[in-house]
């Protein structure tokens, strides 16, 4: 992996999770500089920066992979990365929306309750927390 693969990963990462997203990667870098570097140099740096799918597509994707995972705060991360990328509440929770019979009630039930919060708090934190870097 490259430095360049790095910064770049960095780039995609803070236009869609911003200033709220790096004290998440400030702590992975604290427990781990290399599983964080990791994950900006392989994934967001040579995945996401792939030219076939658009970062809102991906997004989208990942909102679908986390929710699976029962993982709210990703869905949470990934749902403000996907409003930063363009997709809109109804597409979000359309997405969401469809899962419920291929996951299960209670996994997009928990899902639903993480894109809400986010939601819910858009307008007020895009402004400055959320907006892309």
């Amino acid at each position: 992996m490259s430095d360049e693969q790095n910064a770049r990963g960095k780039a995609i990462r803070d236009a869609g999770f911003g200033k709220a997203g790096l004290a998440k990667w400030d702590a992975l870098n604290k427990v781990s500089p290399t599983h964080a570097r990791a994950i900006h140099e392989y994934v967001f740096g040579t995945l996401w920066d792939r030219p076939l799918l658009d970062l809102k597509f991906r997004e989208l994707i990942t909102i679908v992979a986390v929710a699976t995972m029962n993982v709210q705060s990703e869905v949470q991360a990934h749902v403000r990365g996907a409003l930063n990328r363009g997709a809109t509440k109804e597409e979000i929770t359309e997405i969401i929306l469809h899962l419920a019979p291929y996951i299960g009630f209670p996994k997009t039930n928990h899902a639903f309750a993480s894109a809400q919060k986010v939601f819910d708090e858009w307008e007020e934190k895009s402004k400055d927390e959320w907006k892309p870097l």
